[in-house]
């Protein structure tokens, strides 16, 4: 019988402890994806890697089927750094907030798209972050600007791109075409700071002249507020 209760209470105890400092279980959240090419839309063969931020506590590396499907499983209440790469293309680089990307369901489904990088292929860096009239870039940038931006740039240490700085068509247009230069100035003196060469950066201001959205709503503005990098040199 004394047998019986020490295994009850070694079962429990996590339950107790948990009780008492008033913590929950991590649940588990299913995270399911598909990769494929941005130009074909075809799937493609990648390998998925993520990592626990910010101190990588817990990492893991699957490959996806013929398909380009995958299935990873994380931590809900957690940040991690999710990157997916295939041979010929370059590598798609995110930072996921679990409990943000949940669905209705408690999972989270990824749809990812590959470029290939050719020449003139462009692509809008997503969480550059600037505050309204300002070229100062926040600390929420750093992330993005360091694992796709620096780290695509050192992964290809010939390539050169230009940095194409656009505002909200709103306003001033000789103001917003110095703020669109100072913006791409301001990241181009960031990588520089990262140990990029000067010389592999471009820069290229068109204010509010090229809009993705002419409709006045909070949102359009905020998409028309943007820098693109734009890829002129590979090898």
């Amino acid at each position: 019988m004394k047998k019986i209760l020490i295994i009850i209470f070694i079962i429990l105890l996590p339950v107790i402890v948990l009780s008492n400092t008033g913590m929950a279980p991590d649940t588990i959240v299913t995270v399911s994806g598909q990769v494929i090419s941005e130009d074909s839309k075809e799937p493609l063969k990648a390998i998925v890697e993520y990592k626990k931020l910010p101190y990588g506590s817990e990492i893991g590396t699957i490959s996806s089927n013929n398909n380009g499907e995958f299935t990873i499983y994380l931590h809900d209440n957690s940040n991690y750094s999710i990157k997916v790469g295939s041979k010929g293309f370059f590598s798609h680089i995110e930072e996921l907030d679990v409990n943000q990307a949940m669905g209705d369901d408690g999972n989270i489904t990824m749809h990812i798209s590959l470029a290939s990088g050719d020449v003139d292929y462009v692509f809008r860096l997503h969480n550059l972050i600037f505050e309204v009239g300002s070229y100062e870039i926040t600390s929420a940038s750093f992330g993005e600007l360091d694992n796709l931006l620096v780290a695509r740039l050192n992964e290809y240490p010939n390539m050169v791109i230009q940095l194409e700085g656009h505002t909200d068509p709103e306003g001033n247009t000789d103001a917003n075409m110095k703020l669109s230069q100072d913006r791409v100035n301001a990241v181009k003196n960031y990588l520089v700071v990262k140990g990029i060469d000067a010389v592999r950066i471009k820069t290229k201001a068109f204010g509010g002249t090229q809009p993705v959205s002419k409709e006045a709503t909070p949102e359009a503005r905020r998409l028309n507020r943007r820098v693109e990098v734009r890829i002129l040199k590979v090898e």
